[in-house]
């Protein structure tokens, strides 16, 4: 009897090894006791896994979406042995060999980066960027300016260019009977607003009373023509004007008379010089 049951025992002792691993790999792949079973777990990445789904032919051929990708690399970055059994540096090897047998070129390069990728198109927008505020600052400044001198001239036409002058100054002169004598001068001064009352002696012209004057500023052309002038029972002209409302330079006067017919007569010619 105890021959039979040591004879017994011994089959159970010598359990081969297949059915052991069998039994230990079924009890790692169970739910630990007192744990519920999760039915939805996600499948295990392992190399079973990547040869079910040929992950590897699919890198290769750039059809991984960009997570399987990137899951594939990490998983052998940590398991570089699978790679090695894979062959791949030798596989690569003999293509690079096959290719250039067969006469063509291998290029190994970094693709080119797109247009827009590189650092010229980076620079280019910059200067754009800049050379777009320097306008932009420039029309503002314009803008400022040009504004300021529409409110400058609003207000000339409110108040008008003239400043009203403190004091009132006579001048007498008798004109040149001919052009070119330059005697006949007139002076002032348009710094201080003055009121100039000038009195021009026309008595040598006892029988024409209707005059007409016109004043030429000197290298710039005509400013002003007064029609239609009667000399005074003194038998001068009188004008009066502001010196404000004059600016500087050499102003040439010259007086015509009007007769009742026939054309004007020139008749007397003076300098105006505004300092």
């Amino acid at each position: 009897m105890p021959v039979m049951n040591t004879a017994r025992a011994a089959p159970n002792a010598s359990e081969t090894p297949n059915d052991a691993t069998a039994g230990s790999g079924t009890a790692k792949s169970g739910a630990a006791p007192g744990s519920p079973a999760r039915s939805g777990a996600a499948p295990r990445f392992d190399a079973r896994f990547i040869e079910d789904h040929k992950l590897i032919e699919r890198y290769l051929e750039n059809k991984l979406p960009m997570k399987g990708a990137r899951d594939l690399e990490n998983w052998c970055r940590a398991h570089p042995d699978y790679l090695a059994d894979l062959k791949l540096q030798e596989r690569a090897e003999a293509s690079l060999k096959l290719l250039e047998a067969s006469g063509q070129s291998v290029d190994l390069r970094e693709p080119d980066a797109p247009w827009w990728k590189t650092p010229y198109v980076l620079i280019g927008l910059a200067a754009i960027t800049i050379l777009s505020l320097l306008a932009f600052w420039t029309m503002v400044a314009k803008y400022g300016l040009v504004r300021s001198e529409l409110e400058d001239t609003r207000t000339r036409m409110r108040q008008g260019s003239l400043v009203q002058p403190a004091v009132q100054t006579v001048q007498r002169v008798a004109p040149d009977h001919a052009p070119g004598i330059d005697r006949a001068r007139i002076t002032v001064n348009s710094a201080a607003p003055q009121l100039i009352d000038l009195h021009i002696d026309m008595s040598y012209t006892q029988k024409l009373n209707e005059f007409r004057v016109i004043v030429d500023k000197q290298d710039q052309g005509r400013v002003l023509i007064l029609n239609n002038l009667l000399k005074d029972s003194n038998n001068e002209l009188r004008l009066t004007f502001n010196t404000t409302g004059v600016s500087a330079g050499t102003y040439k006067v010259r007086i015509e008379a009007l007769p009742p017919r026939g054309d004007p007569i020139p008749d007397g010619w003076l300098i105006l010089e505004v300092d």
